[in-house]
């Protein structure tokens, strides 16, 4: 059986794992029944009952949806960009969207359908951004897409610095974002995933029927135009649905970082390069990515909750740490660049 199917088959028994542990981490084996009880029938008739329900089931829903749609859309940025920094976190995204939301909140008060609107117009005007300060860097001449990633990280501290600039001008209402700007998972954002998550959806379905001709594009672009693929349309779709998948993750949950960029890295060595296969697998291993964050964001230093971002952000930059020194610090990627 090829690494690729093992790989596949072994990672939906890890998501049923994950969420299980999502659910009942914390519950007493005698509580089990009574659970499973209130799951079926949707009904809580204790306390115990209740938070399952209405808090932590919430929870594992936002945080399959924002580890599918951060890994998923990490992975077609890293191929489409061709380089292995690249996600919605390292190229302005992520920061874009967070900084339109809190501005419409702040200064136009604006509810949270209209935030969720602006959370995907400010992820397009943070990519955007990222690209067109790329240009004037010379990015024709940039193969491996690092003045796409400088510009990227530019745009992310401008941006962001600029959020806390609105946050830090209106004390009254700064405690409503305060958690969200790290990154939360909470149940109380249910209803903002209710709101936005056919934009995740349509993401979704964008990437797997892109598949095939965007793995064709990874064997250059020539080649896959000669095979009768609209090169510059199927990037052009891809991108904007990576874009927008995780502008609607911002708008649910806040930006929750480095899911984009560190999933990819634990799939390609076993699936590969083709989006196929890269895909589905993306998509199960950053929900269970998620759902562990999620609990040990809970449960580390129990009775306090921490960000959920704050566990990726810590994970996800060690692991920058190694991929900076692996691809580019290396002699001869050194030498190549």
């Amino acid at each position: 059986m090829e690494r690729r199917t093992i790989f596949l088959l072994a990672v939906l028994p890890l998501l049923v794992v994950a969420l299980a542990l999502n659910l009942l981490v914390g519950y007493r084996p005698e509580d089990m029944p009574g659970l499973i009880g209130a799951v079926l029938r949707f009904e809580a008739q204790s306390y115990e009952e209740a938070v399952l329900l209405f808090q932590r089931l919430p929870r594992s829903l936002i945080a399959i949806y924002v580890g599918s749609i951060a890994a998923a859309s990490g992975f077609v940025l890293q191929s489409l960009v061709r380089n292995p920094l690249a996600s919605p976190a390292t190229m302005g995204v992520n920061a874009g969207a967070a900084l339109f939301l809190v501005a419409g909140a702040l200064v136009f008060d604006i509810g949270p359908a209209l935030q969720g609107v602006a959370a995907l117009a400010g992820a397009l005007a943070g990519f955007v951004s990222c690209i067109v300060i790329a240009r004037f860097a010379g990015r024709r001449n940039d193969p491996r897409g690092l003045s796409l990633i400088l510009s990227g990280a530019l745009v992310s501290m401008l941006f962001t610095g600029m959020t806390n600039a609105f946050l830090l001008s209106d004390p009254a209402r700064r405690s409503e974002f305060l958690s969200w700007v790290v990154g939360t998972i909470n149940h109380a954002y249910i209803d903002r995933l209710a709101m936005f998550w056919w934009v995740g959806a349509a993401a979704i379905v964008a990437f797997l029927l892109l598949a095939r001709p965007l793995t064709l594009i990874l064997f250059g672009a020539e080649k896959a135009a000669s095979t009768g693929v609209n090169v510059p349309l199927v990037s052009r779709i891809a991108i904007l649905a990576a874009v927008l998948g995780s502008g609607s993750v911002v708008a649910v949950c806040g930006p929750i970082g480095f899911v984009g960029l560190i999933v990819p890295h634990m799939v390609r060595p076993f699936v590969g390069n083709n989006l196929v296969f890269a895909l589905p697998a993306s998509l199960a291993t950053g929900a269970v990515v998620c759902l562990l964050a999620d609990v040990f964001a809970r449960e580390a230093l129990y009775p306090y909750v921490l960000s959920t971002g704050l566990v990726t952000d810590l994970i996800g930059g060690v692991v920058f740490v190694i991929i900076v020194k692996r691809f580019y610090l290396t002699p001869a990627n050194r030498e190549a660049a």
